[in-house]
């Protein structure tokens, strides 16, 4: 294996970035010749640097019988490339201070790196190499794919929560690949086959499918040099054709019950919503993601106050809602029934939809809703001052086909949405035509 001399030279000509410690943090972008685009987030607080690429294939465009393709492919990236054996890129650096990981996503597939800022040139040119050069070998993915299938088994199928969940979430997704597990189904898995990821290698793992968030103690027009020395010479290539995952309009009403061992009854409720990305109006995900505060935020919010600590209904529930997200998304409640005061589950559901009607009838209170919005912002500017979040809001924002400079403006649209832009919401997507209910029980607990 040919070592990297070359980024280990190179890379000590970032040194002198440090004299920079006193300027401010500014954003940068950069397009490649060969279509990778950079953005690059200069902040001096710390001699450390957040390398991401990220790539513009997940879960999400897998078609039936390829689930878990693009997470198999993230874990055989590692085994090794043209300059790098298997596991050696780890190596290297730990060896300079620094680490890696990646992570498969619906909308992406992530590999990142934390390490000291003189070394950036290295990163570079061990995520190039991934990028063009990468071993996928047979004897490899056998080991790999009993890897993985471990790793579903621990996540998920001996981990009684998360299979609670599984299975709802394809059935309120059904018109996408959406729905599906990132790390696949097992009886995919057990079909996956090498040309299968070679073939998924080939056709996304381009300059032109690809962005690289770098932030930290950089210099902008130092860190376009490294990129076009290690990515510049990597071509681009056509693309497959990806559409955005959307949703049927009004799916209709869904439910499914699970029986599963050593699971304490969970009720799951998911409502088909638009994200950013599918918005029709500019309104409707800011307002989304307040409902979902004024639902279950905060100890005062109204799920928690009359179902929780009010009527003792559930011994916990909480709201989920993403707005950054390429297609159609879930607004979804888990609540812990506590059987023996509410009976059933069908009770604590009416329960919960009658809220919800509340909301319907009367918009919330203008008091309630100022509450919601500097919770929502408060989280957001805290996440912003780390540099690892930072790196991942803008590659998030790319993924799902958001401009990272429309974020001022998702800030300006919260800031300004009514009680009124609540109500409209919930009377347009909170409804039964859009819903997906599960009931997960223990085994030994019948239905009713």
């Amino acid at each position: 294996m040919r070592p990297l001399l070359a980024a280990l030279v190179f890379g000590v000509m970032l040194q002198p970035l440090l004299a920079f410690a006193s300027r401010p943090p500014s954003i940068h972008e950069f397009m490649l010749d060969n279509g990778l685009k950079l953005i690059v987030y200069e902040d001096h607080h710390a001699p450390l640097v957040h390398s991401h690429l990220w790539y513009r294939i997940g879960s999400n465009q897998e078609g039936p019988g390829q689930t878990g393709l693009s997470h198999a492919l993230e874990h055989m990236l590692f085994n090794g490339s043209s300059k790098l054996c298997s596991g050696e890129s780890d190596q290297i650096l730990q060896h300079l201070g620094g680490s890696e990981n990646a992570t498969t996503l619906n909308d992406a597939t992530l590999y990142f790196h934390t390490l000291p800022a003189h070394a950036l040139g290295v990163s570079f040119e061990i995520l190039a190499d991934q990028m063009s050069t990468s071993h996928l070998s047979a004897t490899q993915w056998g080991g790999e794919r009993e890897v993985i299938k471990n790793e579903r088994s621990e996540s998920f199928e001996n981990h009684p929560l998360r299979r609670a969940l599984e299975l709802p979430r394809r059935l309120a997704l059904p018109a996408s690949a959406a729905g599906n597990p990132v790390i696949g189904w097992r009886h995919d898995l057990d079909r996956l086959q090498i040309e299968d990821l070679k073939h998924w290698y080939g056709h996304w793992y381009a300059p032109n499918n690809a962005v690289l968030v770098v932030t930290g103690d950089v210099d902008a027009q130092q860190v376009k040099q490294l990129a076009e020395r290690y990515f510049g010479p990597i071509a681009r290539r056509p693309l497959p054709y990806s559409p955005a995952p959307l949703e049927l309009p009004t799916p209709g009403e869904r439910r499914i019950t699970q029986y599963i061992p050593q699971q304490i009854p969970v009720l799951y409720m998911a409502f088909n919503v638009p994200s950013l990305k599918t918005q029709a109006d500019p309104t409707i995900a800011p307002a989304l993601e307040l409902l979902s505060e004024l639902l279950a935020g905060a100890n005062s919010s109204l799920f928690k106050t009359r179902l929780a600590h009010q009527e003792g209904l559930v011994s916990g529930i909480t709201v989920h809602y993403t707005a950054v997200s390429q297609g159609d998304e879930l607004f979804s409640i888990r609540a812990l029934p506590d059987l023996e005061k509410a009976g059933s589950m069908e009770a604590v559901k009416t329960r919960i939809l009658a809220l919800i009607d509340t909301l319907k009838t009367a918009p919330p209170r203008q008091q309630d809703l100022d509450r919601a919005r500097v919770q929502i912002t408060a989280r957001r500017v805290f996440d912003q001052d780390e540099l690892s979040n930072r790196a991942l809001q803008l590659g998030e924002q790319e993924m799902a086909g958001l401009d990272w400079r429309s974020e001022q403006a998702r800030l300006d649209t919260l800031k300004a949405i009514t009680p009124q832009d609540v109500q409209r919401v919930v009377r347009t997507f909170l409804a039964t035509d859009r819903l997906t209910t599960s009931y997960a029980l223990p085994e030994e607990m019948p239905h009713e």
